[in-house]
């Protein structure tokens, strides 16, 4: 599993500008199903179980991650961008990036030194002071990048102690490889119902896989994987409580549906799993927002596998959290929902 993930975070694929992630996605589903298929929008959506059964699951994880988008390149060959989804800008300065052009460009943003800063540096930057230098002069730059160029922070995945890794872009590559294995499980089961596995596009930004393509489907259960919030120093309330490697996170909100979330309770008491939970008071901030209310409505459910220092680029999970969630949710299905 964890060359898996390693091969998924390989591939950098910011909302937007997903087919490079969603290709990879494509090849490793068809080992397990023989219906897959990527839309225009680079979302990947496979089929398992009976096609033709009368009761539908979906399961959610979103493809891309944040990143930037270049604005402007000025008359020195620096580049400008702008937010792509919720980057944490106290991170970014001098941090090393790719810029996504016609070749990859490294290139390093911007930063005062010390030694001439008037102190207002000493505080997130704004986007707009967010430069980057990719060493070459303009005219060169301008012939090898475009506005709209995305761009990545550079961040290569590294085992820690403990079964941990930390890596940019495990916010949800994570989810990702947690449904890679359900698919991979239920792959070798009999299945009585239809499963849909949807790898959607652009969480980050708009949403939009999770707002289109269950149109195209009866769906009657859905669950979205992401990651949330891991205690760490500092942080207090509930999440001070969620800990790495004591498995996965079942979000309990008036959103979601309590049926589903009572199931998978059980279905953990029966695996001997520890669950942990979160509180949300109505929105989620993951995808089953926008599920939830497809056409007349689907009966949701969120798990979220714990990460420390989310969107940037040293997140960190652990290994154990992501083989729990793909164990609960495969046994879930396999015990038939809650039809």
């Amino acid at each position: 599993m964890e060359e898996l993930i390693f091969d998924l975070l390989e591939h950098k694929g910011i909302s937007g500008d997903e087919s490079g992630i969603a290709r990879y996605c494509e090849n490793r589903l068809k080992n397990f199903s023989d219906n897959v298929k990527i839309d225009f929008n680079n979302n990947v959506v496979a089929v398992l179980g009976d096609e033709n059964a009368d009761y539908t699951f979906l399961l959610d994880a979103h493809i891309d991650r944040i990143g930037f988008i270049v604005t402007e390149i000025d008359d020195s060959g620096f580049i400008k961008v702008d937010k792509v989804g919720g980057v944490d800008l106290r991170t970014i300065l001098d941090a090393p990036v790719t810029v996504h052009a016609k070749e990859d460009l490294n290139g390093i943003v911007c930063c005062m030194p010390p030694h001439l800063s008037d102190g207002n540096e000493d505080k997130a930057v704004s986007i707009d002071k967010v430069w980057i230098d990719v060493g070459l002069p303009a005219e060169k730059v301008k012939k090898a990048v475009s506005l709209g160029d995305s761009v990545t922070v550079f961040s290569k995945p590294k085992e820690l102690i403990n079964n941990r890794i930390y890596s940019a872009g495990l916010d949800n590559m994570a989810g990702v490889c947690s449904l890679l294995k359900v698919a991979e499980k239920l792959s070798r089961e009999k299945i009585n119902s239809r499963v849909i596995i949807l790898l959607s596009c652009q969480e980050e930004t708009f949403a939009t896989g999770a707002k289109t393509v269950p149109f195209n489907y009866e769906i009657d259960e859905c669950i979205c994987v992401d990651v949330s919030f891991a205690s760490q120093p500092d942080i207090n309330d509930q999440y001070s409580r969620i800990k790495l490697g004591e498995g996965p996170m079942l979000c309990v909100s008036p959103n979601l549906n309590k049926d589903i979330l009572n199931k998978l309770k059980a279905t953990a008491n029966k695996l001997n799993q520890n669950c942990q939970f979160e509180i949300c008071n109505g929105r989620t901030g993951t995808n089953v927002d926008h599920i939830v209310v497809n056409k007349s409505g689907i009966k949701t459910a969120v798990i979220s596998i714990p990460e420390k220092n989310m969107h940037t680029q040293a997140e960190i999970i652990d290994m154990s959290d992501i083989d729990k969630t793909a164990e609960l949710i495969s046994e879930y299905i396999l015990c038939g929902g809650v039809k």
